[in-house]
């Protein structure tokens, strides 16, 4: 919201603009056709820089979370596909909320080059811009085809875990088994290649 007003002011520089907090009240007020929940948590994914979005920069990841049953205490499964090579990493959670979230991605940035993150407005990934070190960059509200790299992967691992089956019981070594299979894959988008051997190929070049 901040980047857009200054942005707008540039641009008119002999309009009116309200500043970004007056903005801000006028959402909440209800004066203007948006809802609080359709802004961005963070950087819009309409900051991204065009490295990322053209896929020329390799370690630029999405994330998501794939959700089991609905009952109660129902965990979660936390999906980061990394943009240019489609390669994958999934971590069950304990809990869908922001601190198990920040938890898995900073144990995945130990072995992995994790230099961005695109993810949705969900609250489990509100935390994200906190982690030093990372760029994180988020989607548009019901904008599930902007993380579309990540929507793929999560339609492959619904072919082991239909939706509605509970995760609770998931053994996490099963997850990895589901994960590498996928990666392993030859793939048509990379001449059927998989996303696994573009991906060693490009962190040993």
């Amino acid at each position: 919201m901040d980047t857009f007003v200054h942005t707008y002011r540039l641009q008119h520089v002999d309009a009116v603009v309200p500043s970004t907090k007056t903005l801000y009240n006028y959402i909440h007020q209800g004066l203007l056709e948006i809802k609080a929940i359709d802004l961005p948590i963070g950087k819009s994914i309409e900051e991204r820089p065009e490295e990322i979005n053209n896929r020329s920069r390799f370690g630029d990841w999405e994330i998501d979370s794939v959700l089991g049953g609905k009952t109660v205490g129902e965990t979660s499964i936390l999906t980061l596909v990394e943009r240019q090579t489609r390669y994958a990493v999934t971590k069950k959670l304990v809990e869908k909320k922001a601190e198990y979230v920040n938890q898995a991605v900073l144990e995945c940035m130990k072995p992995y080059p994790i230099k961005s993150i695109t993810a949705d407005n969900g609250n489990e990934f509100s935390s994200l811009s906190k982690i030093e070190g990372l760029d994180v960059y988020f989607a548009h509200a019901y904008s599930s085809y902007e993380r579309g790299t990540n929507e793929n992967f999560n339609g492959l691992l619904r072919e082991f875990i239909p939706k509605g089956i509970s995760l609770k019981e998931l053994n996490p070594t099963l997850l990895e088994d589901y994960t590498k299979a996928i990666n392993e894959r030859p793939r048509r988008i990379h001449d059927y290649q998989s996303a696994k051997k573009l991906f060693e190929l490009t962190q040993t070049a």
